[in-house]
């Protein structure tokens, strides 16, 4: 029990420290502990759930803290658009919607790529619900920790 504690502590933490990986952790506990591996990948889920909730409530007072809405809402300067710049101002328009920002935040929670901390924060600036956030990320998070979690069982045999 105190095994898929740790994991779900070490989760957690590594929710706001990137230095921290919980898939080292997690490696390291199944392939030397008697853990079972879907329990172990489920609470380093939990865990790291938990600390992108918090990530994402924290970065949803900031959208809404009165001194960087002047900042973030205050009109660009006039200058020529570049065809880079017009891409991702029509993609950052594209993941407004809330079927593709759901899409990259489970895309995100499983492989990773784009990282999980900058689609927390960028879901923090859209109208997806908290109980959503979560449901998608723990969804991920399991996916991908659940996998990891087995994988020293299938090379060690």
């Amino acid at each position: 029990m105190i095994t898929y504690l740790t994991v779900a502590v070490v989760g957690f933490a590594s929710a706001f420290q990137p230095f921290l990986p919980a898939e080292a952790y997690l490696l390291g506990v199944t392939a030397t502990t008697g853990a079972v591996p879907v329990l172990a990948g489920l609470a380093a889920a939990v865990g790291q759930t938990g600390g992108k909730a918090v990530v994402f409530l924290a970065s949803r007072g900031l959208v809404r803290w009165s001194y960087l809405r002047r900042l973030v809402d205050r009109p660009p300067p006039a200058k020529p658009r570049s065809p880079f710049r017009r891409r991702m101002t029509a993609l950052i328009a594209l993941l407004d919607q809330p079927r593709w920002s759901a899409a990259l935040l489970l895309l995100s929670a499983v492989v990773g790529i784009p990282p999980l901390i900058a689609t927390t924060i960028y879901a923090a600036r859209t109208p997806m619900p908290l109980p959503i956030f979560a449901v998608l990320t723990l969804t991920g998070r399991s996916v991908r920790f659940i996998v990891l979690a087995l994988a020293p069982g299938l090379l060690m045999t």
